[in-house]
């Protein structure tokens, strides 16, 4: 039992240390030093590649990477749900009496290990896909614009279709 508390608290503080970013960012002092305009107008970018590696490392690194805490809060808690899961099921599976009940627990094992390799993988596309669209623009205006080819390749105007639709909500 003292494993488990020492094992739950060592989980405890490396989610709060992976949730606080100042520890890992490095400071500038005329950085701070901007205008407010200024840090509106940068450009964040994320890497998928970085945030697919963090979630095959840490189960919801990924996703906190990528700033969506309630995504990596679910999936971090179901893989260590899942390993705690095959861990128990082994475990009742070597106290087993008979072989029947040997060969249930060992089954439910294999089941958790195969839900949870699908869990890893559904984590990295996750993470990957957030990360490449992190700042795409979710605005409601659209706008679709057909061209004769000769507009396309000349810069000549002809014949051109025009369809602007806006959305108000």
């Amino acid at each position: 039992m003292k494993n488990w508390n020492y094992l739950f608290f060592v989980i405890i503080l490396f989610l709060i240390v992976l949730n606080s970013p100042k520890l890992f960012a490095q400071t500038d002092e005329s950085a701070a030093l901007n205008s407010a305009s200024t840090v509106q107008d940068s450009i964040v970018a994320k890497n998928p590649k970085g945030a697919m590696l963090r979630s095959i490392v840490v189960p919801g690194w990924g996703q906190f990477y990528n700033r969506k805490w309630f995504k990596g809060v679910i999936i971090a808690g179901t893989e260590v749900g899942l390993v705690g899961n095959a861990v128990i099921l082994n475990q009742w599976a070597k106290e087993s009496v008979t072989d029947d009940e040997r060969l249930y627990y060992i089954d439910n094992r294999n089941l958790s290990f195969w839900i949870l390799g699908a869990v890893i993988l559904y984590s990295m596309a996750d993470a990957y896909v957030d990360a490449a669209l992190f700042n795409f623009d979710e605005s409601p205006e659209l706008s679709f614009n057909v061209l004769s080819p000769r507009e396309r390749y000349t810069g000549v105007a002809s014949k051109v279709v025009r369809l602007n639709l806006a959305f108000r909500l």
